[in-house]
This record gives C-alpha cells, sequence and structure tokens, in this order.
C-alpha cells in the first residue's frame, strides 16, 4: 500500500452523517471501486445503486423510525449495504457475530427488536430452528450460497429519487448525528459477549482518528479480514470509504 496519502483524500470530521461519505465519492469519485468481494467489484456508482435499492426493500416492510434491521453473516457487502441504507432512513443496524452462541444470537435479535434479518446461507436452517424464540423478525433473506435471496431481493426494488427523499426526510426530523446508525453483538472479547451502540458522530470520529494514524487515499486498497462485527473492523471499512480507497472484504472463517 502507498505510504503516503493521497492530496484528494477528504478528512471524515468534514463529513456529518454517513451518506455523506457516499455522495461526496459519487461527485469526485464514481468510477473507483469502493467494495471488493470474492471475484466481485463495485464502484460507487454502483454501491450507490445497490444502497437505494435496499432502501426501497426496506421501506416495503414499512419500517419505522428506530427499528432495526439486522445481519448474522460472515463478512458480506449487505453489511455495508444495509447499514448505509438505514443511515438514510433513521433506523438502526444491527451485525450479529455468528461466533455467539444460540441463547445470544436470540438475546440479541429480540433485544435489537430486528424485525427484517438479512442471513448467511450457513445459518438458514440455525434461525430456522429457533422459530417462536424470534419475538420480533417478520422478514428473513437469504444471503450467499446456493439459495441466495438478496441480490434478487435487491432486483426487485427500483432506485426511486422521491423514495429516497422520503426516506431522507424520516431521517432528517431528527438530529442525525446523535442518533444511533449501528448496534454490533460480538463474541470475541476477553470478557465475552459485548453490545455497542454508535451514531453517525461517533463512528465518523473514529474514522476520522483512523485515518490520522495511517497514510490511505484514493487508489488505496486494503484487505479486510477481521469480523466486521468488531467496533474496530466496522471503523477500519468506514475510514477506507471516508478515505475514498477500496476495501476487499475478505470473507472471515
Amino acid at each position: 500500500m502507498p505510504a503516503t496519502q493521497s492530496p484528494e483524500t477528504r478528512d471524515p470530521v468534514e463529513f456529518h452523517w454517513l451518506g455523506d461519505i457516499v455522495r461526496v465519492n459519487l461527485d469526485e469519485n464514481a468510477r473507483g471501486t469502493v467494495l471488493a468481494y470474492g471475484e466481485e467489484e463495485w464502484s460507487w456508482t454502483e454501491f450507490d445503486s445497490r444502497m437505494r435499492k435496499a432502501v426501497t426493500g426496506i421501506r416495503s416492510d414499512r419500517l419505522q423510525r428506530g427499528e432495526r434491521v439486522a445481519v448474522l453473516a460472515h463478512n458480506h457487502p449487505v453489511h455495508l449495504e444495509t447499514l448505509y441504507a438505514a443511515s438514510n432512513m433513521g433506523l438502526v443496524c444491527t451485525w450479529i457475530d455468528w461466533r455467539l452462541d444460540r441463547a445470544h444470537i436470540i438475546g440479541a435479535l429480540n433485544e435489537a427488536e430486528a424485525r427484517i434479518l438479512f442471513v448467511g446461507e450457513e445459518f438458514v436452517e440455525q434461525v430456522e430452528d429457533y422459530g417462536l424464540e424470534l419475538r420480533t423478525v417478520i422478514s428473513t433473506i437469504t444471503v450467499g450460497g446456493r439459495e441466495d435471496e438478496y441480490d434478487e431481493w435487491l432486483e426487485t426494488h427500483e432506485t426511486h429519487e422521491s423514495l429516497m427523499r422520503a426516506a431522507r426526510e424520516v431521517a432528517a426530523s431528527s438530529n442525525r448525528m446523535d442518533v444511533p446508525v449501528l448496534r454490533l453483538y460480538s463474541s470475541l472479547s476477553k470478557k465475552g459477549p459485548t453490545r455497542g451502540e454508535y451514531t453517525h458522530r461517533s463512528l465518523l470520529a473514529s474514522a476520522s482518528d483512523t485515518l490520522r494514524r495511517k497514510a490511505l487515499g484514493r487508489g488505496d486498497v486494503e484487505a479486510v479480514d477481521g469480523p466486521v462485527t468488531l467496533h474496530d473492523t466496522a471503523v477500519r471499512v468506514l475510514a477506507n470509504m471516508s478515505a475514498g480507497a477500496t476495501t476487499v472484504l475478505v470473507k472471515e472463517g
């Protein structure tokens, strides 16, 4: 990775909410690659389109401000796409570490009051086994594998600008910077399972901190193989995006 930071790099302290990261890169870096996963990669334009389709899909389930979508999966673009979709809608995106045991996963989903669950194909049978123990989940969407439903789910929804405006108006009715946007349930703390909740302001401040410690700019590429359900890993990806760099997202084992 280059040892110097591109002069085009923007410090994320200039961003007021997560959606600003996408907006700025669409203006100045639209063809640049934001994310690579497996054999696929997405430009900022393509990422924005997928995120907008996720907004439309989530709206179709009539979620209200402050309600949650959740992801239970290995590292996957769905984490970032649903986070940015939720951030445009005043919703909270919950990422759950698949390493948690049954009781903790069920407890996390119920505590989070998750209504839509994006579940990695390896964990579909596990979630089906939870049955009525999941009190709030009304919709599950399989991510990855032969039974993948996620890409088809995205493609069944449009990217209507009017729907994006409506979603943003809902989000704008509160102070977006200090509204929770991401909740993490992790199993990898030395003290056992942890829960953290983060606002636009706190995530962007942490991303800014990360970029002050390392040189990173447009054209740089960084592989991320740690679980994004860890705060430091999630922030590392957001720092890359803030700088306009490319994240190669690795499915952790």
